[in-house]
């Protein structure tokens, strides 16, 4: 029983990153034990349970694994959560140390994710590969301003379908919440510009790698406006300059974008 148990510790170990296979052109973070899709705004982690030496028999140490590896997941999306950013200059990990409300609202959420994939080895032990969405109730605990300065009813820029930033090259960094620019460091588009029912239903943003796979996001596609992004506001920073043609832009696509349709395309 010993060695098996062992074998299994040495298995299990190589499915500590979730064994999902993701798209290309699609914009992923690991952190820790988990990774952060952000194009599609999912948090995904794996949880590793080992069968207890003194089970009575194999199905009950099998139960006890289960047990273990769902509490291992809900560990490990928690860590990976925190990793994620919410906005420049702050991640779910800071808002979480300075707030208990949104720590142990965070931690409750957490508890809901689901289980999408559960491998099972013959000695007994369990990987559970688990998921949950970064909108919902995440981003209505994180994002308590979405939708507070959004337009309802703002007329459509004539058939364009979404928005499309091009912020390659310039070093931006994937969150919940990013902000475009002007030059002159006017907030031209920010979470508060989306209607609370779409940010609760899709983000604020999806992010891709490329202007192809962006422009065929099921959140802008069909005639999607790309503009380009000139810089970002600091290093690492997820908020972008444009300048004052694509700025213009922006302000004459209230529509699309008050209903989240933007995807931003970086390194």
């Amino acid at each position: 029983m010993l060695n098996q148990y062992t074998r299994w510790l040495a298995v299990s170990a190589i499915f500590l990153i979730p064994t999902l296979s993701f798209a290309e052109g699609e914009v992923v973070q690991s952190v820790a034990h988990g990774q952060i899709h952000w194009s599609d705004g999912t948090i995904t982690a794996t949880g590793s349970g080992a069968p207890s030496l003194k089970a009575a028999n194999v199905a009950v140490a099998r139960l006890g694994a289960e047990r273990a590896a769902k509490m291992d997941a809900w560990r490990n999306i928690l860590e990976a959560i925190k990793g994620a950013r919410v906005q420049s200059g702050e991640t779910v990990d800071s808002m979480m140390s300075t707030s208990p409300q949104v720590k142990s609202r965070i931690e409750g959420i957490v508890r809901n994710f689901k289980i999408i994939d559960t491998k099972y080895y013959s000695d007994g032990g369990v990987d559970v590969i688990v998921q949950m969405p970064m909108s919902g109730v995440l981003l209505n605990t994180l994002l308590p301003d979405a939708g507070s300065k959004a337009v309802e009813g703002a007329a459509a820029a004539s058939d364009v379908t979404g928005v499309v930033v091009n912020a390659r090259g310039l070093g931006a960094t994937p969150a919940l919440a990013p902000r475009l620019l002007d030059e002159q460091g006017n907030v031209l588009f920010s979470a508060a510009h989306v209607s609370r029912n779409a940010a609760l239903q899709k983000g604020i943003a999806a992010y891709a790698k490329s202007l192809d796979k962006a422009s065929k996001d099921e959140r802008v596609a069909g005639n999607p406006s790309i503009i380009k992004a000139l810089k970002i506001t600091e290093p690492g920073s997820p908020d972008l300059v444009l300048g004052p043609e694509d700025a213009a832009k922006v302000k004459a696509l209230t529509s699309p974008l008050s209903q989240g349709k933007l995807v931003i395309v970086i390194d």
